[in-house]
């Protein structure tokens, strides 16, 4: 994997801004250079497209939804690079699925969706780390459906960072508050992102994948 993500990197590289390249989308920012992430990144990137479709995420995403199948939305590669400032807000994933528009379903009732982030590399508390609000997965969708922006009265004060080794697997599923702040350190904080929605959940049309491929 990480050798993998390395050639994603030096791709970007010649890119000159957010580019779709190879049925990848490139999400480049200069500048200076800042690779934020590739998004359905096995299609530049043969090494990591079986991991798609390896059991062990599939069978959890078909356990944690509850259906015999299910259908990948989500396959990224994450960077933060060392000084490259790159950080996510908070969010939930709901918003980013198009909860409480056209565009979703919640077919199972609990979401219908699953987010699995895989380390690449040690991820600590000074290189940007996910960092989420326990309990708030709880609360159901609470983002404005058309600006994402969260209730400015959540428990901010409680937020946690996940540590993992490489090889360590966050799940969680779409209403978790969730982001990550820069990478403050002099060694790279990179994620392996899979995806996957219950059957009949999605509308959306996504980079690479289009409304989603049936895993089984």
């Amino acid at each position: 994997m990480a050798a993998g993500f390395e050639r994603l990197l030096q791709l970007a590289r010649d890119l000159p801004s957010t580019a779709d390249v190879q049925g990848s989308r490139f999400v480049v920012e200069r500048p200076p250079f800042r690779l934020h992430r590739v998004v359905w990144c096995g299609a530049a990137e043969p090494a990591l497209a079986p991991w798609g479709a390896d059991p062990r995420f599939v069978g959890l995403a078909r356990e944690l939804l509850g259906s015999d199948s299910v259908v990948q939305l989500i396959q990224q590669a994450h960077f933060k690079m060392p000084g490259d400032k790159v950080g996510f807000s908070w969010h939930q994933d709901a918003s980013n699925r198009r909860y409480g528009t056209d565009l979703w379903t919640d077919v199972n009732g609990r979401g219908s969706f699953v987010q699995m982030a895989l380390a690449v590399d040690a991820m600590r508390a000074d290189n940007g780390p996910l960092r989420v609000l326990p309990g708030t997965h709880t609360r159901g969708f609470i983002a404005d459906p058309e600006t994402g922006a969260l209730p400015e009265d959540l428990p901010w004060e409680t937020a946690v960072d996940l540590e993992l080794e490489p090889g360590d697997l966050a799940v969680f599923g779409p209403f978790l508050v969730h982001g990550s702040p820069p990478n403050r350190s002099q060694h790279p904080r990179r994620l392996f992102l899979q995806g996957y929605a219950s059957p009949g959940a999605n509308r959306r049309v996504y980079p690479g994948c289009g409304t989603g491929v049936a895993r089984v």
